[in-house]
């Protein structure tokens, strides 16, 4: 588990890549220890996805026990941090990137937390200015399309890709991320 000190340095490098500045890498690690440590980014992200499903409501059928829609969401959630970077990992001797995996993955992780933030703080305040599903919808189109670069420049050097097998990365990321929304809203419905 990484110190106060190395989260605030880690949350400073990843608002730094937010504002697409390479130097936050700087704050970033290169080894796998730093990439390990990086998944406590999860931890910060768990409130923000719990206060998500609490202002959404849940998926589950009512007959559902509250223990098993916790476990399950629980399990959903970590394997859902696991899934793009086993990925990426088998991915990127074809890329030709596998020494900058690590950097990669740390970089991705804690720009999560910015990622999160942005989205959650967006919608709590037009939820609470009450504005009109059409604003909303409009200001999340650009918040997402803004996320999209950001995770582009993250791939783009922190793998050291050109832009194209950068933005297909992030493109995979979407899809990995739709696949295990699909198969998970199967397992609860299905």
């Amino acid at each position: 588990m990484p110190s106060l000190a190395e989260v605030h340095r880690a949350l400073y490098g990843a608002a730094l890549l937010a504002k697409f500045d390479r130097d936050g890498f700087n704050a970033l690690g290169t080894k796998a220890g730093d990439a390990r440590k990086s998944f406590f980014a999860a931890v910060i992200v768990a409130p923000m996805y719990l206060f998500w499903i609490l202002l959404y409501g849940d998926p589950y059928p009512e007959d559902t026990p509250f223990i098993f829609a916790f476990v399950f969401e629980c399990l959903a959630y970590a394997v859902g941090w696991m899934l793009f970077p086993l990925v990426v990992w088998h991915l990127s001797p074809v890329l030709g990137c596998r020494d900058r995996f690590f950097q990669f993955l740390t970089a991705y992780n804690w720009a999560a937390v910015i990622q999160n933030a942005l989205f959650m703080g967006t919608d709590l305040l037009f939820w609470m200015i009450g504005a009109p599903e059409l604003a909303r919808g409009f200001f999340g189109l650009i918040l997402f399309a803004y996320v999209l670069m950001y995770g582009w420049f993250i791939a783009r050097h922190g793998l050291g890709l050109p832009g194209g097998p950068a933005a297909t990365v992030v493109a995979l990321d979407i899809a990995v991320t739709m696949f295990w929304e699909m198969v998970t809203t199967g397992m609860v419905h299905g």
